[in-house]
């Protein structure tokens, strides 16, 4: 029987993450298997006590952060389990709780933790070590993120605009739902109520489209991206990709923005396509946030491999280009350069970096983005506790670069809030970060947080499309979510998880 312990004063940091969110809980557990979660779920759904599921408390929404009740961190589920190669794929099975950098690293040396797995694993491995190496595209920026968070966001990491997000790479889940009934979802299985392995029919009476899923939704989506409210991602099988031989990453820098987005804007796929490469990442870095990346700098020894940023740059635009030719990766730099120097970019001051080891040095500086700004949050905190991190996370699929910054930017300065910007480009994809300095200003922002949500949505915009929504955006959610579509939301919940133990306050209360 899997221990349930009563918290204590060293337990403090499994009652909050990285939103600045604090909660309580009474108890306590680290389960090691998926019987073990299932124990637990049973457990507390009997005596109808809340269960919130941590992984290593990398999110900024809040959504790890308990509210009453249990606890149940998945730190310790955290083995790879077996694989297998289905014609020229391979299929590695893991449980939620592996880090993303571990999962990495046991991919590059082709090393794993096999004592236990089966002949056919086995076979698998032996096979897998004599091929080039693999890798699982969804790469987070953030290394100590876990396999079962990212699914639970359905984040897709800076190489999305090259490799999707993370259903396309998922062939199946293990999900423990409210009752601790284990469900096997596998990649293929329709939205159909006779799937369920619950007795009661599940009341799908919307498209899928209206719950935020894509018309072709399967099965799968459905708890891809849902923070766990319908049922606890225990194991996943992934589907792995060969790893590109070559990875260069280019960081271009503007005096003005309006070359910055001017370079972004024809950033036409001729252009990022030449034989075996392409362009892989499209970030953007504006003023304010490379500000407080150099301030991290001056305590950071790995951000003082690259050199300072002057302050005088408006933005920055990194580029990661993947293939396995040498000549095609420096004929798509070329374009690069060439448009970089029509647009205004620095001729003078820019990063070229090839290979992967050298490119990871660039990568922890676009983590360092909001790594940066969670330490100017905390030193805010210190003068007034009731801030909590505030940003919006849309995507103006309709709109471009130059349009999206004017309207964050003319806001902010309109109601006199300092933000700082950062994000994917390719799908306008930005994490608009406010700094606030008193609470009237963290008010403020929250107005205006929910005033650009109103008008991304009236423009075919997602106004929760990395991050997720957790507790601390749960009042934006319900505000902005269709009447129709919260119901069935609800309905859905009643059947999976009838005491509602699971995340409570996440979502939808």
């Amino acid at each position: 029987m899997t221990e349930i312990r009563l918290l204590n004063s060293y337990d403090a940091d499994y009652l909050r993450d990285e939103s600045q969110m604090t909660g309580s809980a009474q108890t306590i557990s680290f389960p090691e298997t998926c019987g073990a979660v299932a124990e637990v779920v049973q457990r507390m759904a009997a005596a109808a006590i809340p269960v919130t599921i941590q992984g290593s408390r990398t999110g900024i929404c809040g959504g790890a952060v308990p509210l009453s009740g249990h606890v149940m961190n998945l730190s310790k589920l955290n083995r790879c389990l077996s694989l297998r190669r289905i014609k020229s794929d391979y299929w590695l099975t893991v449980q939620a709780g592996v880090r993303i950098g571990d999962l990495k690293r046991q991919l590059e040396r082709k090393q794993f933790d096999c004592v236990e797995w089966d002949e056919a694993s086995q076979n698998a491995l032996r096979e897998l070590q004599a091929e080039d190496t693999l890798f699982w595209p969804p790469e987070p920026t953030e290394a100590t993120a876990t396999v079962g968070a990212v699914l639970a966001t359905n984040a897709r990491g800076i190489c999305t605009h090259l490799y999707g997000d993370a259903r396309w790479h998922v062939t199946q889940l293990r999900v423990i739902d409210g009752t601790g009934q284990e469900l096997i979802v596998a990649k293929g299985v329709s939205l159909d109520r006779k799937n369920w392995s619950v007795s009661t029919e599940v009341p799908f009476l919307i498209s899928p489209q209206h719950w935020g899923l894509p018309a072709t939704a399967e099965l799968l989506d459905l708890y891809l991206g849902s923070e766990g409210i319908y049922g606890i991602i225990v194991e996943t099988t992934l589907c792995l990709r060969t790893k590109p031989r070559e990875v260069w990453g280019l960081a271009f820098f503007f005096l003005n923005q309006d070359g910055l987005c001017r370079f972004a804007g024809r950033l036409v796929p001729a252009m990022c396509r030449e034989g075996s490469a392409a362009v892989a990442a499209v970030e953007y870095i504006d003023r304010a946030t490379l500000a407080q990346i150099m301030k991290l700098r001056t305590v950071s020894t790995k951000l003082q491999a690259l050199p300072a940023v002057d302050e005088r740059y408006s933005g920055m635009l990194y580029l990661e280009i993947h293939g396995s030719s040498e000549p095609d990766l420096e004929e798509i730099a070329g374009r690069l350069y060439e448009l970089s120097a029509e647009c205004g970019g620095d001729d003078e001051f820019s990063w070229a970096l090839i290979g992967e080891g050298e490119t990871e040095k660039i990568r922890e500086f676009r983590h360092a983005a909001q790594e940066s700004l969670n330490l100017a949050l905390a030193q805010c905190r210190k003068r007034e506790p009731r801030l909590l991190k505030l940003a919006a996370d849309i995507a103006w699929p309709d709109h471009d670069l130059a349009e999206i910054l004017a309207i964050y930017q003319q806001d902010a300065k309109e109601n006199g809030l300092e933000i700082a910007i950062f994000g994917h480009v390719p799908d306008n994809r930005l994490h608009v970060n406010l700094l606030p300095r008193s609470y009237e200003e963290y008010c403020t922002g929250q107005r205006l947080v929910e005033q650009w949500s109103t008008r991304a949505i009236r423009a075919n915009g997602f106004i929760f499309s990395e991050y997720g929504v957790g507790k601390i955006k749960k009042d934006l959610f319900v505000k902005m979510t269709e009447p129709v579509v919260l119901r069935e939301m609800k309905k859905l919940k009643r059947v999976v998880d009838p005491k509602n133990v699971l995340n409570f306050g996440n979502r939808f209360g």
